[in-house]
């Protein structure tokens, strides 16, 4: 028996940034039952067979915490070998998916209600840590048996599978770290922003969009309190307008414990 973690962040924009921001910069929450993001392929080895522990962060409006309230993972297998189809548009109820019952292997409710039993609120550093394996009634008690089909997927001694993150009340992503001063994209990659410290709602490696532009600025090299630092030149030819709002596709870290044989 041994046990190993995994780290993924999903993209919540995924090519369309309407999913997170409204086009005037105004703040787009989710709401209970929404996507908070499709499902994602996490590759484990042979032999898994049972989640144990789990740790999510996620910044919060405008550089701050994240509302208390709950979200939860749902965990499926592929179907024959078939990855599950898509579960619907972030931001929205589900509405596909329909062979979900036949591949949900598994769900982890984390919990950070009122009650406030596994939620941290960072408060001025930035955003909110929910912890999982809560001994409580408000919580959930590990471990997580799963069976995920031998599939091969991510190679000869991996497996498979898929997580998907459903809202249990509302969520805000939106950044408040604004463009201060117009900004032509011909070779520029040193973004100059106001209000909040880029700090406080990005890291180094996330991939920056504008509020009301499909296309990724690009991906962050080094930031301070006032500027974020792109690896290479703005992408697309997009000039940035002065008070333009500054996106981040990947304000959600999950880290899983699993046991495997």
């Amino acid at each position: 028996m041994r046990y190993f973690q995994k780290t993924f962040r999903p993209d919540i924009v995924d090519g369309d940034i309407s999913k997170v921001i409204q086009a005037g910069a105004t703040d787009l929450p989710f709401a209970a039952a929404d996507i908070l993001f499709d499902w994602v392929a996490v590759d484990i080895p042979l032999g898994t067979d049972a989640i144990v522990d789990g740790l999510v962060h996620m910044y919060g409006e405008d550089g701050g915490s994240q509302p208390g309230t709950d979200f939860n993972l749902l965990i499926a297998k592929t179907n024959d070998g078939v990855a599950p189809t898509t579960l619907g548009e972030e931001n929205a109820g589900i509405t596909g998916c329909y062979e979900l019952p036949d591949i949900l292997i598994g769900m982890m409710k984390f919990e950070g209600d009122t009650n406030r039993n596994g939620n941290l609120d960072l408060t001025g550093h930035a955003g909110s840590i929910w912890h999982w394996n809560l001994a409580s009634v408000h919580g959930h008690v590990a471990p997580v048996v799963i069976q995920p089909e031998n599939n091969a997927l991510g190679g000869v001694t991996t497996n498979r599978i898929y997580i998907a993150g459903i809202a249990g009340g509302a969520f805000d992503f939106s950044t408040g770290v604004t463009v201060d001063g117009a900004i032509t994209s011909d070779s520029a990659t040193d973004i100059t922003v106001a209000d909040v410290d880029p700090r406080k709602a990005f890291r180094v490696g996330d991939t920056v969009y504008l509020h009301d532009v499909d296309t990724a600025l690009g991906t962050i090299a080094s930031m301070d309190s006032t500027s974020i630092i792109l690896n290479e030149a703005i992408a697309g030819g997009t000039n940035l307008a002065d008070d333009d709002e500054l996106q981040n596709a990947q304000p959600i870290t999950i880290t899983l414990g699993f046991k495997g044989r």
